[in-house]
């Protein structure tokens, strides 16, 4: 297991064509590595917003977002080299998750602490309230489907909530996840209709249907989950980021195993990088960046360093 990569990491977005352009959300702002980690990871700017999530034009990704802990969304459209406010509609509200839409790209959707879903459909330059039926508005995350563009799964602390207009209406199914606090949600990459949320307390449940119905594992986790990725290359292996460290399931999210980390009290983010074989998994959390190719035996030390 690689040993601590210095300063903490909210948030890990990966280049969708070269794996050695990776940027991070960290105590330095956004730091950005064009050579996997092997650069320093420079900072690219945003060092006073605490950047929380980022999102990539999978179009252009030269175009990105960041989501900050109480000033809205920064966008830029030239790899960081410069930022500039795109919140018109959104300023001050802390951004807990971004979805730019893979079909549509000047249409994205910005997950809130507190208002609910914000949309614009300008490519930032306006946002406005996409909230209709959204009972609760104090968003953990927000995951588009990955063959229907205009499905959404929201996660809050009472429940998930799914909407199939591109945001106009949202409804809970209140069939297993109704009134629980909802941390993640992560989508089988192979069969959208497979869903997984971590819950807490209740460890993580599965839905093989769309999110109608939902049943929870065998072996449920008693760690706090902050997060859940999903094997691309084998989606029966299924990663939960906790309070303690990363735990990995092989059959489906029935049981979980530890899987390295267990001194981190934080992992924000778990993200698979599906143009390696195998998959690569990025951490993100107390420890910095970390990776792993081999289902977390062995942990490398990626970056940021703290200066």
């Amino acid at each position: 297991m690689g040993s601590p990569g210095g300063g903490e990491t909210q948030a890990v977005a990966l280049h969708p064509t070269d794996n050695q352009i990776i940027y991070v959300g960290a105590a330095r702002g956004l730091c950005k590595t064009t050579q996997g980690g092997a650069d320093g990871w420079p900072s690219t700017g945003l060092e006073a917003l605490s950047p929380r999530v980022i999102a990539l034009n999978s179009a252009n990704p030269d175009v990105l977002y960041v989501g900050t802990y109480q000033s809205g969304i920064y966008k830029t459209t030239d790899a960081a080299a410069s930022w500039r406010p795109a919140s018109t509609g959104l300023t001050n509200l802390k951004v807990r998750g971004i979805v730019v839409d893979w079909d549509k790209s000047e249409r994205i959707y910005a997950a809130t602490d507190g208002r609910g879903v914000f949309k614009s459909v300008d490519a930032g330059a306006t946002w406005h309230q996409a909230n209709g039926g959204l009972l609760d508005k104090t968003l953990r995350c927000l995951v588009q489907d990955p063959d229907d563009s205009d499905t959404l799964y929201a996660c809050t602390w009472h429940g998930v909530y799914k909407t199939t207009d591109g945001g106009a209406s949202w409804s809970a199914n209140p069939s297993g996840l109704f009134d629980i606090d909802v941390a993640a949600i992560a989508i089988d990459p192979t069969d959208p209709a497979v869903i997984y949320a971590g819950t807490n307390p209740g460890g993580v449940h599965r839905s093989a249907d769309g999110g109608r119905s939902w049943s929870a594992g065998r072996e449920p986790l008693t760690q706090r989950i902050m997060t859940l990725a999903v094997d691309p290359a084998n989606p029966r292996h299924v990663y939960a980021g906790t309070t303690k460290g990363v735990f990995r399931s092989v059959d489906a999210g029935q049981s979980f195993e530890p899987a390295g980390l267990q001194w981190s009290n934080r992992t924000w983010t778990l993200v698979f990088d599906a143009k390696t074989a195998p998959p690569t998994l990025y951490y993100g959390g107390e420890g910095g960046v970390l990776k792993t190719a081999n289902g977390g035996r062995w942990w490398d030390v990626t970056g940021p360093q703290r200066r």
